[in-house]
């Protein structure tokens, strides 16, 4: 904004910034004239800027100026302690303020433009989990305000050296993005990957943080998920200790946790709470529970189909007689039961919620027991696929398990045409797939590909608190000792 515009009349400013806006109808001008008898404007945008303190405070203490002289900068700060406020001279700071929740004052006789902070923010208060629901964990979640997300952060984390960056993403919607890292803690090379990576982002929305993920993540092709979404503070918390990044969307309930790797889609934070021993043996259910959900249907239609000779005499033989009326090969049964239960799930998730868990288990009980009386599926395809489906919900990251059923469907496909060699030449190129990933430059088969044997004591079997003094070799640079000091027992 020039010079000559800052000479301008009130009036003047006002079409000024008005013809910015198009005139848009949300746009408030209201003049007032001080007792000193100066002339003014507030400008501001109804529903993200608090009318109520505009009325009660500010518009007050306008009405008042000018008994003590001249206007100035210096002044109008002591008049509003309790509103901070900054001056402008550039009409992107002045048009940026107001999309911002900012009033903007004009003087008759002041030459720049003062921006008071009255912003209004509609919030909810944090509510339970919905995404990682916990038992024995936090019952505090996040909500759409990346302020009071961060704010959340610094009550479990009252450190100095927790450090807070924001950035706008965003031509039309400036979205604010914050970084949340522990100096000291953080793996350098993976922090200045994650700033190169939002400074490239060019967009004209950012509308959640799912968006800002798909924006970030090192290989868009890849079914698997490249970053971790979490909308527990606790797991926050803890991956920051570990060295990781967070990134908070505003508007968005969800925290950005980077890197992420493979093995991390089985652990989950409620495993810290338990004895080390009860977490172990439900991290090898879950490991079980996964590769049942992703080879179980491939290896049955396999067997079914190309290698009968593999089965026991007695289970191949009752297999067959359940068999004999089905008109349907086993692929065609496993594919056909599949879709029903994605169609299941999706009614599940898109109706009301106790509605939902009804349709999805009566329906599902329903329909099947017809679809074996009918002899359009065999009982045992039906046991396989219900079992398959039980285990894919074992799955603590909803994106990941998401990623399993994908798979599961490929390799169904392959050993539906190539039998147990098409299940191996699937399971090799998956292998080879997650080998040649990497989350923000961190292999995404760590600690196994590359090995780091330290880093073992937090993987399948979860070694007693004691011997977890080590954070993650592949995630802090620095400082990897944590500051604790087992007790010593005589």
């Amino acid at each position: 904004m020039h010079k000559s515009i800052l000479k301008k009349t009130i009036a003047e400013k006002i079409i000024i910034i008005q013809t910015e806006f198009k005139n848009s109808n949300d746009l408030y001008v209201r003049k007032f004239r001080t007792i000193s008898g100066q002339n003014g404007a507030l400008l501001f945008i109804k529903g993200i800027t608090d009318e109520k303190e505009i009325n009660e405070n500010i518009f007050p203490q306008l009405l008042k100026m000018g008994r003590e002289g001249n206007i100035t900068e210096s002044f109008l700060v002591e008049t509003f302690p309790y509103c901070p406020l900054k001056t402008s001279s550039t009409k992107k700071e002045i048009i940026d303020g107001i999309l911002t929740g900012y009033i903007v004052l004009i003087l008759e006789k002041l030459d720049t433009f003062c921006l008071l902070n009255a912003e209004k923010k509609p919030e909810r208060s944090p509510e339970s989990p919905n995404i990682e629901p916990t038992i024995k964990g936090t019952k505090e979640g996040f909500i759409e305000s990346s302020s009071v997300n961060v704010s959340i952060i610094r009550k479990y984390l009252k450190s100095p050296k927790l450090q807070i960056e924001d950035l706008k993403i965003g031509s039309l919607s400036q979205t604010t993005v914050t970084i949340l890292f522990i100096d000291g803690i953080v793996n350098q090379d993976v922090l200045q990957e994650v700033r190169q990576r939002l400074t490239s982002i060019e967009t004209d929305n950012m509308i959640s943080a799912s968006e800002l993920e798909q924006w970030t993540e090192d290989n868009m092709w890849s079914v698997f998920p490249l970053v971790r979404l979490s909308d527990r503070p606790d797991v926050a918390v803890e991956s920051l200790n570990s060295g990781k990044v967070i990134l908070f969307v505003d508007n968005s309930p969800m925290a950005l946790l980077a890197p992420f790797t493979f093995f991390e889609s089985l652990q989950n934070m409620d495993d810290y709470y338990e004895k080390w021993y009860v977490s172990s043996m439900v991290r090898i259910v879950r490991l079980i529970a996964m590769i049942i959900s992703i080879f179980l249907p491939a290896l049955y239609v396999a067997l079914i189909h190309f290698n009968p000779e593999l089965i026991p005499s007695d289970l191949l033989v009752a297999i067959a007689h359940t068999r004999v009326l089905v008109p349907f090969p086993a692929i065609w049964e496993l594919l056909l039961m599949e879709l029903m239960i994605e169609i299941f799930r999706e009614a599940g998730v898109r109706l009301p919620k106790p509605l939902g868990q009804t349709v999805g288990i009566v329906g599902g009980i329903v329909i099947g027991d017809a679809a074996v009386q009918a002899n359009i599926v065999s009982p045992i395809t039906l046991i396989v696929v219900g079992i398959t489906a039980m285990a894919s919900f074992s799955t603590p990251h909803y994106s990941m398990a998401f990623s399993f059923r994908l798979l599961r469907l490929l390799l169904i496909i392959g050993a539906g045409f190539m039998g147990l060699f098409g299940l191996v030449l699937g399971f090799i190129l998956i292998l080879v797939h997650l080998s040649s990933l990497k989350s923000f430059g961190v292999p995404y088969l760590v600690p196994f590909a590359p090995t780091k044997i330290r880093n073992w004591v937090d993987l399948f079997i979860l070694f007693p608190l004691r011997y977890r003094t080590m954070r993650p070799t592949y995630l802090s640079n620095r400082a990897k000792q944590r500051k604790w000091n087992p007790l010593k027992r005589g």
